[in-house]
């Protein structure tokens, strides 16, 4: 078993055993003339709630801050570790659950016989116990097998150093190594911060892609980066690829990289990659970002997998000198033309958004709800919006604190549904994924649960093992219980999505999901994007996004990341190039093709109907 996808993949569905050939570095023993002593600010997932904690500079590491591990653990979790110093440059660590696992600083490896418990926060590992499930709950899998690891830091030159009762670790491989996608920590501008969710608004992204810290990086390092933050840096890059990248499928190196590891790849693949390995070492910033950016040229799927944000600032003379080191490179002769792929997207995007603006003009009715729009024409409803984007905090206090419904996605959908189930002259209801870029797994499973009774999706988090089925269970009509009354509905509705190139990740899937159930597809085809994605910050505070251990094929097992196919192709390209999806937004023709396509199909005997719920404010207007 490939250990290390596996346990990458059990963070990605919320989101180790590594390779490498470099050489490692000894850790030894503290002396006080090894280190000077610092302190490091930690945002305990605001900025209001602070602590200080001690970090160190070692003689050999002095741009890179350590602190003990424990401190760490106590930011992320809120909850103490038990560490027990063998003497031997060996440390027993316990876990609050209890699992124990044993840190070497002479070999510099973490070794646990189950890597799971050990690695991820309890409230995690005791789910089924715990209050973390609202509106979808995953079902509990049959395989116990507690997976054994060992991760070997040294194969990265990423040294950890221990003293009498703790070990210290490089601050920045702390954040990459324990970390869930609702517990995730970045070193950012000389502090450390600790976010609530990978989509929150208080993340990594939004605080790395910031234009104040865009100007504090451009500012601290425009005159060189140090040398051993450099080699660190790369270093880390490596050993977070090895980890966590999931291998969608585009990359032409894909099987090299998976046979080997992320070093090796940029070594020996071809002549670009080894110019970029050269540039992402090098102390000149310019030439770094400007190879930090060529990685592109390989990874790009989409977005799934995307480096900087540097050169999407305004432009600057900081911007201006990386381009010029960029032209100075050259684009790789194997480069993969990402640029097209974006431009024919938003040209997609840009036009559905018109399309459905004039479509909207010659609707019977307009409701403008909060995160999304409802429209009907006819024996035709259009449910439109831009995100899988849900309001989990509110949900979390909804289902476990007496709060009020959350007005988002998920609650408007139940609303539209119910409400075009409920009206004798709706028989077709759209979902238009037109301009949708992705969002959230579990907005998509509440959908497909609540349109077509879907339980499970089918994934691979280890390449090896082959697809399995993630199963999980809905409440359909979000009155916080899984019963009986979730089971009884069925909406008698025939359901059709509209998709273009814009429709991506959860845009990708949920098109995918729909194929496999016999749900008509109309437009053009999706975007793509098969696997899950997760936010990184490098030690020098540069922001990546990678595609992870999680990956989402259809029913069969097939690769879903160049896109699905609709089962009616609506689209007409211009002269100019430009895309018309006029036809495809036109509740008249949408009427005719869902007759077409479910004319076939056997009539079954009509499904209870849904309760709506009271709507979310909102602006109706009858034509």
């Amino acid at each position: 078993m490939n250990s290390r996808k596996n346990i990458a993949g059990i963070s990605a569905l919320t989101v180790l055993l590594s390779y490498g050939t470099l050489t490692a570095m000894n850790a030894f023993a503290e002396e006080a003339a090894d280190f000077t002593t610092g302190k490091l600010t930690a945002h305990l997932y605001s900025d209001e709630k602070l602590r200080d904690v001690e970090c160190r500079y070692y003689s050999d590491m002095p741009s890179v801050p350590y602190m003990k591990l424990s401190d760490y653990y106590s930011c992320w979790l809120d909850q103490e570790l038990e560490i027990a110093n063998r003497n031997d440059g060996t440390y027993e660590v316990r876990v609050p659950i209890g699992t124990t696992g044993t840190i070497d600083v002479n070999k510099d490896t973490v070794s646990s016989d189950d890597a799971v418990s050990f690695l991820y926060p309890e409230y995690v590992i005791k789910s089924s116990d715990s209050n973390i499930y609202t509106y979808v709950k995953g079902k509990e899998s049959q395989d116990s097998e507690k997976i054994s690891a060992t991760i070997d830091l040294s194969e990265y030159r990423i040294d950890l150093r221990g003293d009498s009762d703790d070990i210290w670790w490089p601050v920045p491989t702390l954040c990459d190594f324990y970390e869930f996608s609702l517990n995730q920590g970045a070193l950012i501008d000389d502090e450390l911060y600790f976010f609530p969710h990978i989509l929150a608004d208080y993340s990594r992204t939004n605080l790395a892609a910031a234009g104040d810290h865009i100007a504090a990086f451009t500012e601290k390092y425009q005159n060189g980066r140090p040398k051993d933050l450099a080699e660190y840096n790369y270093n880390e890059l490596c050993f977070v690829f090895d980890k966590d990248y999931g291998f969608p499928g585009r990359f032409a190196y894909n099987d090299l990289l998976s046979e080997t590891n992320f070093d090796t790849m940029l070594s020996t693949a071809s002549d670009g990659t080894k110019k970029i390995k050269e540039m992402l070492l090098s102390e000149d910033v310019y030439e770094y970002c400007a190879g930090y950016e060529l990685l592109n040229c390989y990874f790009w799927d989409g977005g799934h997998t995307f480096f900087t944000d540097i050169m999407l600032q305004p432009e600057t003379e900081f911007t201006e000198k990386v381009a010029e080191k960029i032209r100075s490179a050259g684009l790789p002769e194997d480069a993969f033309d990402y640029s097209a792929i974006i431009n024919s997207s938003n040209s997609s995007g840009f036009a559905a958004f018109t399309a459905r603006g004039e479509m909207y003009k010659t609707a019977d009715t307009l409701e403008e709800l909060n995160s999304s729009v409802y429209s009907t024409k006819g024996d035709t409803a259009v449910f439109s919006f831009n995100s899988f984007t849900d309001d989990s905090n509110s949900w979390l206090n909804y289902y476990y604190n007496n709060g009020e419904m959350p007005q988002d996605i998920i609650s408007e959908f139940y609303y539209c549904v119910a409400k075009a189930d409920a009206d004798p002259a709706i028989k077709n209801f759209v979902i238009d994924l037109g301009t949708n870029s992705g969002g959230s797994l579990s907005v998509v499973e509440y959908m497909m649960g609540l349109i077509n009774g879907l339980d499970n999706v089918t994934v691979v988090t280890d390449n090896e093992k082959g697809p399995e089925k993630a199963r999980y269970s809905v409440d359909k009509n979000l009155d916080k219980a899984y019963d009986e009354k979730d089971e009884a509905i069925k909406p008698a509705l025939s359901f059709g999505i509209i998709t273009t190139k814009y429709s991506f990740s959860c845009g990708n899937l949920m098109p995918s999901l729909a194929k496999d159930a016999g749900i008509m597809l109309i437009g053009e085809r999706s975007g793509g994007g098969t696997c899950a994605t997760n936010r990184y910050i490098t030690p020098d505070g540069m922001l990546y996004t990678l595609s992870t251990g999680l990956k989402f094929v259809d029913k069969d097992g097939n690769t879903i990341d160049n896109g699905i196919e609709p089962d009616y192709e609506i689209v007409k390209v211009n002269g100019d190039g430009s895309k018309d999806f006029s036809e495809l937004y036109n509740y008249s023709r949408l009427s005719a093709l869902f007759s077409e396509f479910y004319s076939n199909k056997t009539e079954s005997d009509p499904p209870a109907a849904t309760t709506a719920p009271a709507a979310a404010t909102t602006k109706t207007t009858t034509h």
